[in-house]
């Protein structure tokens, strides 16, 4: 008589492999345990409020400070792909009240840099911009200027409304100047093409829409009406590239923080002649 065998696959044949994908859930959540328990271990307050931020946001970035800023004007160039390094010094005759002067407004602008240090890295459009924004640490102040390439990422031509990108950079800026509490500034510019006869506007008249628009985002983004002390139509008067006046880069918005000391109206006056 023929015998029959049943084959068996090991003890546990009827489990399959559904422990493995338990098992595998399971490190998985322990990694991310581990990883939220070293960042609040590894950080300070600040970090982790902008980290925070992050996560309500979607937003991250990074800057540099080059290293060949003069005595009185410091560039300090948003870019998502370098680390932040700090300012040559200035060895020269200048002396130690004005060298106090311009460490104070370095210290400023690092210390803006470095709470928009998480909004750009995560957010490819918002990173288009930010490659054109440049801060500038001069007598009276912060100089921060988001400068139009004619890629649409500021405005649309002869447009006074700011494109999505450059909300979301203003969006971004408008807690880190509130934290400053300083005066603040903002200037509209247009490149030196004119309207057509007839139209009803002028560049002066789209400056000044263009920098109002940026005041409301600025003012909903957290900084207080009375901060903004000035909103200013600046038109085709103050070209960034003058051999090239209908340039795409004369169109662009610029942010002041004033920081201006007794000390730097004295120098101004008795400087120049």
């Amino acid at each position: 008589m023929a015998r029959k065998f049943k084959k068996v696959d090991g003890d546990h044949g009827h489990h399959g492999g559904a422990w493995k994908v338990a098992y595998a859930d399971f490190v998985t959540a322990m990694m991310a345990l581990f990883m939220v328990l070293w960042l609040l271990a590894s950080t300070d307050a600040k970090s982790r409020k902008e980290i925070s931020n992050y996560f309500r946001t979607g937003l991250v970035a990074q800057v540099e400070i080059p290293s060949d800023g003069s005595p009185n004007t410091t560039s300090v160039f948003m870019n998502s792909m370098s680390a932040p390094s700090p300012p040559a010094t200035d060895t020269g005759s200048s002396g130690s009240g004005s060298a106090g002067r311009d460490d104070e407004r370095i210290e400023l602008a690092t210390e803006l840099m470095q709470r928009l240090n998480r909004f750009a890295l995560f957010d490819g459009e918002l990173a288009q911009v930010m490659a054109n924004v440049h801060v500038q640490v001069k007598p009276e102040g912060i100089v921060i200027e988001a400068v139009d390439t004619g890629k649409g990422l500021l405005f649309d031509l002869a447009s006074a409304r700011l494109n999505a990108p450059l909300q979301r950079f203003l969006r971004a800026l408008g807690p880190a100047v509130a934290a400053l509490d300083r005066p603040v500034e903002i200037n509209g510019h247009t490149d030196a093409r004119p309207f057509v006869g007839g139209a009803g506007t002028s560049n002066w008249d789209l400056s000044y829409q263009r920098a109002a628009a940026a005041r409301e985002i600025l003012e909903a983004s957290g900084v207080p009406a009375s901060q903004i002390v000035g909103v200013f139509a600046r038109g085709a008067s103050q070209l960034y590239l003058p051999h090239a006046p209908l340039a795409p880069q004369n169109r662009r918005l610029s942010i002041v923080v004033k920081i201006v000391k007794t000390g730097d109206t004295k120098l101004a006056l008795t400087t120049g002649k």
